[in-house]
């Protein structure tokens, strides 16, 4: 939805809201399942079992198109290689020695210059926005084939893991505000007829509704659940603590946009019974990664290039923690070449091989962005700091903050079971994993407000490190 749409959605009362997200939802689905999508998904689906020679060669093709595309039509790019001497002929022979030569593209470059990035030979037919992380959401210019391509690959993962390409019957969590923030009572969804998804709201999930949230569930009976792994989790431990008995089994859990931390996981298997799948993606177009039903994350090499970067700024090694810089053939119309979207990942040893039959390489863990890496002296870089609850009891929900690299603030929303003994086991594992000349403090509030687009920060760095 465009701002003027959502600011007339969120005003209307709850039939109005149904029809015009459904009038909405018939125009996506339109736009997105075509004769193309179908073709570009039959293409997704025989590269996921492909050799490593075939998808090798595809890859070389797209990125091939991709530069010859950018060279020719993006104001942005043609004067960046032509500064660079690089010519046709040049990224037609050898179009990965020309990917070396590009310059990294900034999120600031990216945000302030879209209409010079843009690809001027295809035709804009969808503007999007970022979901603005930083307060600042950035433009997001489509054309056709980019939205079938895009869509094609998510189905693609969905088939993967044993679903249905279309019309899966599924409940989504986004941050997108489906019904008045300040509602009290139910409905905090509304269905959305053309996909046959369940539209739920991830700005009302308190204890007094959470029952409400559990019944629907139990009514609507969905195949799959998406979306953010925080919302997911807080049904979850509600089910596990009230020992509820669901009516249903999901066949997939595929959870986004969030860092899914291993306690998160744990839980919601446990409430639904059925297993959770992790899937990085964005609205800007990056190239996917997605998990398989091995549980191995794999480099979805058909849908882009995938550099990694220590924070030396050298190319990373297996097992460290690398930042991600993309080349995308997801979006044909805004080209990002060599884009450093400012997440991270954790990499796999060398050589491991995936039981799936997918030949794509492998990380080890999407460890979020560059953001949720915290340091400090004696420790240097941290990630994946779901580490430091294990073993504990009473946490319902938690937020670290390092305010800087001597301090940190943790906020906790708990229950009868964390008591002083819990409290100083969490400062000792805090310790183990950040250092022990820190100032440690640890909070215990009554709500942790989500952050942008609302999704809920577990981890924020609110200074600057070089990485």
């Amino acid at each position: 939805m465009g701002k003027m749409q959502e600011k007339i959605y969120n005003s209307l009362p709850y039939p109005f809201k149904f029809v015009l997200l459904n009038i909405k939802a018939f125009q996506n689905s339109k736009q997105r399942y075509t004769k193309e999508f179908d073709a570009f998904l039959k293409e997704y689906v025989d590269l996921w079992n492909a050799d490593n020679a075939s998808i090798k060669a595809y890859q070389k093709s797209r990125l091939i198109l991709l530069l010859s595309e950018a060279f020719q039509y993006s104001d942005w790019y043609s004067k960046k290689m032509k500064e660079l001497g690089i010519t046709r002929t040049d990224i037609e022979e050898n179009p990965y020695a020309v990917l070396q030569k590009m310059p990294i593209l900034t999120k600031a470059e990216r945000k302030t210059n879209p209409d010079i990035l843009v690809n001027k030979s295809r035709n804009t037919d969808g503007v999007g926005y970022t979901s603005g992380t930083s307060g600042a959401p950035t433009i997001n210019y489509l054309d056709k084939e980019s939205i079938n391509r895009s869509f094609a690959l998510w189905r693609r993962f969905h088939k993967s893991i044993g679903l249905d390409t279309k019309r899966v019957k599924q409940v989504r969590f986004s941050g997108r505000l489906i019904v008045k923030p300040d509602s009290k009572k139910p409905p905090f969804w509304v269905y959305n007829y053309f996909e046959n998804q369940l539209l739920m709201s991830t700005y009302h999930l308190t204890d007094d509704n959470l029952g409400h949230y559990v019944k629907k569930l139990n009514r609507f009976k969905p195949i799959l659940l998406d979306g953010y792994p925080s919302a997911i989790y807080i049904i979850s431990r509600f089910i596990n603590k009230n020992n509820l008995t669901l009516n249903f089994t999901p066949k997939a859990i595929a959870v986004t946009a969030e860092t899914l931390y291993d306690y998160q996981r744990l839980e919601i298997e446990k409430a639904f019974n059925c297993q959770v799948y992790n899937q990085y993606a964005s609205s800007e177009g990056s190239p996917f990664i997605t998990e398989c039903t091995q549980g191995n994350l794999h480099l979805n090499t058909d849908s882009g290039v995938f550099e990694f970067i220590n924070n030396k700024g050298e190319k990373a090694k297996s097992g460290e923690v690398a930042q991600l810089v993309v080349t995308s053939f997801t979006n044909l119309k805004t080209p990002l070449i060599r884009y450093n979207i400012e997440d991270t990942v954790l990499l796999s040893e060398e050589g491991k091989i995936c039981n799936c039959g997918c030949k794509m390489p492998m990380i080890e863990k999407l460890t979020g962005r560059e953001d949720d890496i915290l340091w400090t002296k004696e420790k240097g870089y941290v990630g994946r700091m779901d580490t430091a609850y294990k073993g504990l009891e009473g946490i319902v929900k938690s937020q670290i903050i390092q305010e800087n690299p001597n301090e940190v603030i943790v906020n906790l929303i708990a229950d009868e079971k964390f008591n002083d003994v819990m409290k100083q086991q969490l400062v000792d594992n805090m310790k183990d994993r950040l250092g022990e000349n820190i100032n440690y403090q640890i909070h215990i509030v009554h709500d942790i407000p989500l952050g942008a687009n609302g999704k809920f920060d577990a981890v924020k760095r609110n200074f600057t490190i070089n990485i």
